[in-house]
């Protein structure tokens, strides 16, 4: 066999990695997170309406989203946890609240849950 041959040939090897299901989990949620901060809104918006986005990146958008189309799909994941949302509406001294004080949709999304 040549040698060529030889550098593609299987090998059984055994697995001595320390990268199991949840450290692959805990990178991707990683990876998640800071395109949740990307400086591009569409990335960000990508993540903000992903329905495998986890409530943890959501909830940390929720905090800091500063565009409206991104916050409005943040706010419309069915992921969103309601109890960070009626913070978010309560929260007197965050003006972006009023962005949908009037958005029916937002609204209607709500009252169905």
């Amino acid at each position: 066999m040549s040698d060529l041959k030889n550098v593609f040939k299987p090998t059984a090897s055994k697995s001595n990695s320390s990268k199991t299901p949840k450290h692959y989990n805990e990178e991707k949620n990683r990876c998640l997170a800071d395109l949740a901060n990307d400086e591009s809104a569409i990335v960000r918006s990508a993540i903000a309406s992903n329905s495998h986005t986890p409530t943890k990146v959501l909830t940390a958008m929720l905090e800091c989203e500063q565009d409206k189309t991104v916050l409005r799909k943040v706010l419309l994941n069915d992921k969103m946890p309601r109890k960070a949302v009626a913070k978010f509406v309560n929260d007197s001294d965050d003006n972006r609240v009023e962005w949908f004080a009037e958005d029916v949709e937002l609204i209607a999304h709500f009252k169905k849950a």
